[in-house]
């Protein structure tokens, strides 16, 4: 049985480049993939929705300055002023099969998401699920794997809420890229910020573009009431 290749077009996804032929699984464990050709263009306005007909935003959100666009956006170089574009090779370090072996395989990168994204083809991801961090001011410490490790997760952001946003909203961006026409977002956050954010992903996707929110019910016992509520967008 031959091996299935893929042709001469390339893998878009971090795979080959223009004009290589390959075997259609990917690259093999160890092997390092050069990043893709990504030229950095002027970012211009008409990238974001118009808003001015459904809202006129106020001066300030509780302590946050209000702007109509997204906090951290420059007119001329969009999020690429405060993130400059970083193109890095990927190097594979473990293969996993599973499912049908006709289909092309899963990624998961690890790294800085917003270096992944900016390599991948606009309008190609159906379905993205975001679970950031919740702007919660603590410090998560656990401890991992059979050695005992102690691992640290620090949610206290310099610059405050303000800080967090334009962190945020340079990566919202990109997701609003990556997603087709008929794609959706979840954005799964708490009570910390989950009203600001909102007003962001208004500004990056559109309001007419969101759909609903979903409150989640934490039980501390079968019959207690609830600890908190969670939002995914």
């Amino acid at each position: 049985m031959t091996k299935r290749e893929q042709g001469g077009l390339g893998d878009e996804l971090f795979g080959t480049r223009l004009g290589e032929v390959r075997d259609a699984t990917g690259p093999v464990k160890g092997e390092f993939v050069p990043p893709p050709d990504v030229s950095v263009k002027e970012e211009i306005e008409e990238a974001l929705p118009e808003q001015e007909e459904f809202w006129r935003p106020p001066a300030r959100f509780g302590s946050v300055p209000v702007e109509a666009n997204p906090l951290g956006w420059d007119s001329r170089h969009g999020f690429h002023k405060l993130y400059p574009q970083v193109l890095l090779p990927t190097q594979v370090v473990e293969r996993v099969s599973f499912g049908h072996p006709e289909l092309e395989p899963n990624r998961l990168f690890w790294g800085d998401n917003i270096h992944v994204m900016r390599q991948i083809p606009s309008e190609s991801i159906d379905v993205i699920y975001l679970d950031p961090p919740f702007f919660s001011g603590k410090q998560y410490n656990i401890i991992f794997g059979d050695q005992n490790e102690l691992r640290s997760f620090i949610d206290i952001w310099e610059g405050g809420l303000p800080g967090y946003l334009i962190w945020l909203n340079a990566r919202l961006y990109e997701m609003k890229r990556l997603l087709k026409k008929t794609g959706t977002i979840w954005v799964h956050l708490d009570r910390h910020a989950i009203h600001y954010v909102k007003q962001e992903l208004d500004k990056i996707f559109g309001h007419d573009n969101f759909i609903n929110e979903i409150g989640i019910m934490y039980l501390t016992q079968v019959i207690r009431v609830t600890r908190q509520q969670d939002y995914p967008i």
